[in-house]
């Protein structure tokens, strides 16, 4: 009867061990360094967005989807909104759909099969890691 318990109990616990569910990785875009170092965007699993090597003082940031193939962004931070670099971009990059000053808010048609994502006139590439210090 104790081996029985003791197997019980062991192929409970192995079976609790499987059960753990381990955050899912984030997705990276990186602007590997050209004049300036290394910069990431990490958009975590639970709707935060880390910046590494550069744009730190829009954190704390966060991500939505909206429609399926929108990308929200929202700044967090104390530096003010940069209004005039997204309104330039607005007439340059499809992939940039608009943005609300206000609410610190950036809009991009970014999907799946979408390239890059230009944020701030740096073109940021999935990668399977980040770089960037």
């Amino acid at each position: 009867m104790r081996t029985y318990i003791a197997y019980v109990s062991f192929a409970l616990l192995i079976g609790g061990c499987a059960s753990v569910q381990r955050p899912a990785a984030p997705l990276v875009l990186e602007n590997t360094g050209t004049e300036y170092p290394t910069m990431c965007m990490l958009l975590q699993a639970d709707g935060g967005l880390v910046f590494r090597g550069g744009f730190a003082f829009y954190s704390p940031a966060t991500w939505r989807r909206a429609d399926g193939d929108i990308l929200i962004i929202t700044l967090g931070g104390k530096e003010p909104f940069p209004a005039e670099v997204f309104r330039e971009q607005l007439s340059k990059h499809d992939g940039l759909l608009g943005f609300d000053q206000k609410r610190r808010e950036i809009s991009y048609r970014f999907n799946d099969k979408s390239e890059f994502l230009n944020f701030g006139n740096y073109y940021f590439y999935r990668a399977a890691a980040c770089h960037a210090q």
